[in-house]
């Protein structure tokens, strides 16, 4: 089980940081530690085990015992979070596991087309809870089209190494006001055909740009050009031209 970190910055600190062997939501609990004043920015609340975790429109994301990554964290609110936090997965997992990963708009993570994690960032008073799931040591697959990091490289991770290097680029990516540009490096779709699945239907176009407040910028066959906050979408996928 995990219990402790050891990484290069100063915001997470083992103070700050709760361990648990199982746990119903990480995200509930960061909840209720910033609902009871206790919960401030740097804690991280981490489960060996999560049985009903959540993801975006009430997806479940659990965990087996030894094998995953779930954890929230409680950060100060700033623009772009969870891409923020999905580009600090992609270089985690770059420089301890070397598995190149991209970035599918706007919270999943992806290797070879299959999800290796996913990000849920959620507001508490005057804080942003971020919640991470990684699929690390499974041999087998937790969920249909995923993979770990154990499938890709063929060998067992070390959580303790790849927790403690995601919150130090994490930290690192939260003070970056430069970050735009290497996001748009590791996204996906960037540049691709694409099919935007909204609450209000469907929408088709090449996937242009990234705005500053993470909204993904398509332009349509049409040529008209066309903004989707993550709020407003559902799926995003490869389209047919």
């Amino acid at each position: 089980m995990l219990n402790r970190i050891s990484y290069r910055g100063s915001l997470f600190t083992n103070e700050k940081t709760l361990f648990f062997h199982r746990l119903k939501c990480t995200q509930d609990r960061a909840r209720e530690l910033v609902k009871n004043g206790i919960g401030e920015t740097g804690y991280v609340i981490v489960a060996d085990e999560q049985y009903r975790g959540r993801g975006r429109f009430g997806r479940q994301w659990s965990s087996e015992s030894g094998r995953s990554l779930t954890f929230s964290l409680i950060v100060e609110k700033v623009s772009i979070l969870p891409i923020r936090a999905a580009l600090s997965v992609v270089e985690t997992l770059k420089e301890e596991c070397e598995i190149n990963a991209e970035i599918k708009w706007p919270n999943d993570i992806i290797v070879n087309r299959k999800k290796i994690s996913g990000i849920l960032v959620e507001m508490e008073r005057n804080f942003a809870i971020v919640g991470v799931g990684l699929n690390v040591n499974e041999t087998v697959p937790p969920f249909a089209n995923a993979t770990s990091v154990r499938i890709e490289t063929g060998r067992p991770a070390n959580r303790e190494r790849v927790l403690s290097s995601f919150l130090y680029r994490f930290e690192c990516n939260l003070q970056n006001q430069e970050i735009m540009g290497t996001i748009k490096e590791h996204l996906s779709f960037m540049n691709k055909y694409t099919e935007i699945e909204t609450t209000k239907g469907i929408k088709r176009g090449e996937f242009i740009d990234l705005g500053e407040e993470g909204e993904i910028i398509i332009r349509t066959d049409s040529g008209t050009i066309i903004s989707f906050l993550p709020g407003e979408i559902r799926k995003v996928s490869i389209g047919e031209s």
